[in-house]
């Protein structure tokens, strides 16, 4: 066991588990939040830096340490720093398992920390894109996932994490899923409705973030091209600014500035009512992995538009409801929303009623994560309470 490792054995069936991650990723709350539900003892290690915003549930405790990466340039200075600051958190909170969600960085600071166990949870395009970046991040992916305790992917990320470096016997297949009893087909919100002005137009809901990797900007272009009553929704949550501005001048230089509806914030808990709001959901990214908002628009029954990636394809099969187009193509994107947009309805429920079922069958969030937890107990080699003895 390294320096730094904290004991493991027993038949203690609560874990303490620390996690390097955003905080503010919902993706990564919800995976905590399921966690510390379950009764184990969960931290989030936070770079000083990084301001954590509202709605981390009181149960997960925050542990602050200076990352390499905190400066505008990374030295080797800044690596010591980074690495003792880290390692006497980790010390502080004695965790039985280190679990870096995303590669580069967080993965980065797991390794380079010395603690073992560690486990490095892939997203998508830090496995597909960073590493191909650099030859620096090329070398840090592969020393991270070398070294890593167990390497948690879907199954479409396989062969890039064994091209990167990561051991097969390390790789676990894991998704975060849906939470099929929150995202559910159901009426259309009259106020939400008013609230947008949107009353007598159709709605394309694209609710990625505003980044480049989500290719935002492939989504106004194509809207150029719909009919003058269809309308755009996109997040202003998270939004890089720089991106968030492009796109607004070109939507203004389009003429499209009425139909372009950025949201000021949606709560997790609110997302169904903007699904079912919408005519067409659409996530046009460079690079994904099995996407959380994918599978919430087909839980809610919704029709969809997505970039025809390996991981698409993987989670809907033979699936013929989605709309599937090539990445960085205005004229495809518009010619499948306009399709899906004047589906008649029989065809519409039918395969919105098909694509609740994938989800439903393959990525119920109850599942998915209850599966997730028993790899941590399968690392320590502990067997979990049985349900209900908790």
């Amino acid at each position: 066991m390294s320096e730094g490792s904290a004991a493991t054995g027993g038949a203690d069936d609560r874990l303490r588990l620390a996690f390097l991650g955003d905080p503010n990723s919902v993706h990564l709350r919800l995976w905590v939040s399921f966690l510390a539900g379950r009764g184990h003892r969960v931290t989030m290690l936070v770079a000083k830096d990084r301001v954590v915003e509202p709605g981390l549930p009181a149960s997960v405790a925050v542990e602050q340490f200076t990352s390499f990466a905190a400066g505008r340039r990374v030295t080797p200075v800044s690596l010591v720093k980074g690495r003792r600051s880290l390692r006497r958190a980790l010390a502080r909170v004695q965790p039985d398992i280190l679990n870096a969600h995303f590669l580069t960085v967080h993965g980065w600071n797991a390794w380079m920390s010395g603690f073992h166990p560690y486990v490095v949870t892939l997203w998508g395009s830090d496995i597909f894109i960073h590493p191909k970046k650099s030859r620096v991040a090329a070398l840090l992916a592969g020393l991270t996932l070398g070294a890593a305790d167990m390497v948690m992917i879907n199954p479409v990320m396989r062969q890039a994490a064994l091209a990167a470096g990561a051991p097969p016997e390390k790789l676990k297949t894991v998704t975060i899923g849906a939470d099929v009893s929150h995202f559910t087909p159901g009426p259309v919100s009259a106020a939400l409705r008013a609230r947008f002005g949107l009353e007598g137009r159709r709605v394309v809901f694209s609710p990625r973030s505003i980044t480049p990797l989500y290719r935002q900007g492939v989504v106004v272009e194509a809207l150029s091209q719909l009919p003058p009553d269809v309308v755009v929704m996109m997040p202003r949550l998270r939004a890089q600014p720089d991106e968030l501005a492009r796109i607004e001048r070109r939507a203004e230089a389009l003429g499209l500035s009425d139909r372009l509806v950025i949201v000021p914030e949606i709560a997790h808990d609110d997302m169904p009512d903007f699904y079912r709001l919408a005519d067409v959901v659409v996530s046009v990214p460079e690079s994904d992995s099995a996407s959380v908002t994918m599978l919430e628009a087909l839980a809610c029954g919704r029709p969809l538009v997505a970039t025809d990636l390996p991981a698409v394809r993987e989670w809907l099969g033979e699936f013929e409801g989605p709309e599937l187009v090539p990445v960085d193509d205005p004229a495809a994107t518009a010619a499948a929303l306009r399709r899906a947009l004047d589906q008649p309805p029989e065809v519409r429920a039918e395969r919105g009623s098909r694509g609740r079922s994938i989800v439903v069958e393959r990525a119920d969030q109850a599942r998915t994560l209850a599966g997730m937890e028993s790899l941590y107990f399968e690392l320590l080699g502990r067997t979990p309470a049985a349900e209900g003895s908790r």
